[in-house]
């Protein structure tokens, strides 16, 4: 209990604080015409918010409705991105809102902090692993690579009947060594009554380190005629020579029957070998919890699915790809494909969530007085430097001076809600004081935005040109955020 009221915030206050940051957000989006993508942002605020929350939990049923929740609001912020005119404008709002949120449903310790960071650390695994397959599919990585591959082989083992002789017998040679690691394989997956080393293994009583020097320096000796410039020759008149038995050694060799069936079975080897392989390492990565592991990493899991079949939706549908390929940033999928982009962008998304979480450990927390109102300062931050750029996008200054007003409101209230809930906890009821509190926060920051469009009113009007308005804006908001507070540290005095 002492760890929840040293690192808590009331929930009335909390949730206040983010009510006015995701009304403070919209009003920037709707002011600089970015209203869809902010709305966007803030509804993955909410949700990463949400799932942080309910990553607390023990159970692992909540646990990946919590993983969910937090990649997809990362979704939801990477939409907010590719949506948004300049994208990182949105992102920028969305992650104040986020860190206001944050702070309000979650207390800001190591203990709440940790279930969050396996998660990411397990959905970020996975959707790292996605993106690397994605684009490599769609850059035909793995087609090229077998293309060339069978290339070389097929054209060396088929340059001659002598060729295809030799590549016979390494092929049973290959065939035979890995039956010995296939089998027991297969023993393990069978039902023990299957028993298949007895039946299939001890016919083949031989394996590479048992077969004959002899015969490895003949098999030598046969490569190194073979591809000479007169072994292939040589060998055709040796088997003209033969007659009948050259001809049916020809057909039987030179068809490439007994080679393709062998291949096959090498094939079928390498792949039961491969998903040993995997097997290995799905235990390994899930530890020794699985479910634990599966429920924090539900979230990636269900993105890259997301993007799978968005992929081939985009392929299927051309005019879902074309739609995809004309918004912005989304030109990227003509070159990297649907699944590379939406898995990269949340990856990076994700990444940026920690960042930001660390930058307000080292950056914002030296400023507070309580180490649990710093989500709620950093939130406070984002939305003020949010106002200064929609300025720069052309809102109105009357909507720029409400936001700078209202983000200095977030971080009072928030520090309120964090002290409160230090002194007498965060399921106390507090209602009535914060309600009281707020509202005068409220009143001082709608005085500082009056004085502030008075005064750009007396200066000239509040539509003024382009060209011109922006030096009084900047005098404008330096007198808002002088007087706010002024006025807000004021009322906390008394």
């Amino acid at each position: 209990m002492n760890e929840e009221v040293n690192h808590s915030s009331t929930r009335f206050g909390g949730a206040l604080a983010s009510v006015i940051a995701a009304c403070t957000a919209l009003l920037l989006g709707w002011g600089t015409g970015n209203l869809g993508s902010v709305a966007a942002g803030v509804v993955g605020a909410v949700s990463i918010a949400l799932g942080a929350m309910g990553m607390q939990s023990a159970a692992n049923e909540r646990r990946a409705a919590g993983s969910l929740g937090i990649v997809g609001g990362a979704i939801a912020l990477t939409v907010s991105l590719g949506l948004g005119t300049p994208p990182l404008f949105s992102l920028l709002l969305g992650l104040g809102v986020t860190a206001v949120a944050l702070n309000a449903t979650v207390s800001l310790s190591s203990g709440v902090s940790f279930p969050v960071y396996l998660m990411l650390r397990r959905s970020l695994a996975v959707l790292v692993v996605g993106t690397l397959l994605a684009a490599s599919i769609h850059a035909t990585v793995f087609r090229t690579l077998g293309r060339v591959g069978s290339a070389i082989l097929v054209g060396s083992a088929t340059s001659s009947t002598l060729a295809m002789l030799i590549a016979l017998q390494i092929e049973c040679l290959v065939a035979v060594e890995l039956l010995h690691w296939v089998v027991p394989i297969l023993d393990d997956w069978l039902p023990a009554t299957a028993n298949l080393r007895h039946r299939i293994l001890e016919p083949f009583g031989f394996r590479l380190k048992t077969v004959p020097t002899p015969y490895w320096m003949f098999l030598a000796l046969q490569v190194i005629v073979g591809f000479s410039g007169w072994g292939p020759r040589w060998f055709e008149s040796l088997l003209t020579a033969l007659s009948v038995l050259g001809d049916v050694v020809r057909f039987t060799v030179g068809s490439g029957i007994l080679q393709s069936v062998v291949g096959v079975v090498i094939l079928f080897e390498l792949v039961i070998l491969a998903a040993r392989g995997a097997q290995h390492v799905i235990i390994a990565w899930m530890g020794d919890e699985p479910p634990q592991t599966l429920a924090f990493a539900t979230g990636g899991i269900a993105a890259v699915g997301l993007a799978g079949v968005v992929a081939v939706v985009s392929m299927l549908v051309p005019a879902v790809g074309s739609r995809f390929a004309a918004a912005e940033p989304w030109q990227l999928v003509e070159q990297l494909g649907p699944a590379t982009v939406i898995t990269g962008s949340v990856t990076g998304v994700l990444l940026s969530l920690v960042m930001v979480q660390v930058m307000a450990v080292l950056t914002v927390r030296p400023w507070v007085a309580l180490d649990s109102a710093s989500g709620f300062a950093f939130g406070g931050a984002t939305l003020f430097l949010g106002a200064l750029v929609a300025a720069g996008l052309g809102a109105s200054p009357v909507v720029v001076f409400c936001a700078v007003g209202a983000a200095l409101v977030v971080r009072d209230v928030g520090d309120h809600a964090a002290e409160v809930g230090l002194q007498i906890g965060r399921t106390a009821e507090t209602r009535r004081g914060e309600i009281a509190h707020a509202t005068g926060g409220l009143l001082v920051a709608g005085l500082g935005v009056g004085l502030a469009v008075g005064t750009l009113s007396f200066v000239g009007p509040v539509s003024l040109p382009t060209s011109s308005w922006r030096g009084y804006l900047a005098l404008a908001l330096l007198l808002v955020a002088v007087v706010s507070f002024t006025l807000l540290l004021a009322t906390d005095t008394e």
